[in-house]
């Protein structure tokens, strides 16, 4: 995927699909990396988007930094965007999914 393809889904809830074979939700930001003077992407899993907008909230870098996974465009084959409707059921699937398991510790 170029960068230019990458631009449109900046702050978009999507699908990623990975060259390794994983498809994850998440969204994918994008910040500019002084000392190389370029722009770096990076790829936040569904699973922490709430923790990461809380810590930008708060301006807690150290928390973003943490939660934001570096991807090179040549690691994406696809992004799909997700509309809402598939996102309300993907969180219900992940809440259903995470009660299971803590029923099950």
């Amino acid at each position: 995927m170029t960068t230019q393809e990458l631009q449109d889904y900046i702050h978009v809830y999507s699908m990623f699909s990975f060259r390794d074979g994983r498809k994850e939700p998440g969204i994918c930001i994008n910040k500019y990396n002084l000392t190389l003077g370029q722009i770096e992407y990076y790829f936040i899993p569904q699973i922490h988007m709430q923790a990461y907008k809380s810590a930008f909230e708060r301006y807690d870098k150290e928390t973003c930094n943490r939660l934001s996974i570096p991807v090179k465009t040549e690691e994406l084959l696809n992004v799909r965007p997700v509309s809402l409707t598939d996102y309300k059921v993907i969180m219900q699937l992940l809440q259903e999914r995470n009660q299971r398991i803590n029923y099950q510790k």
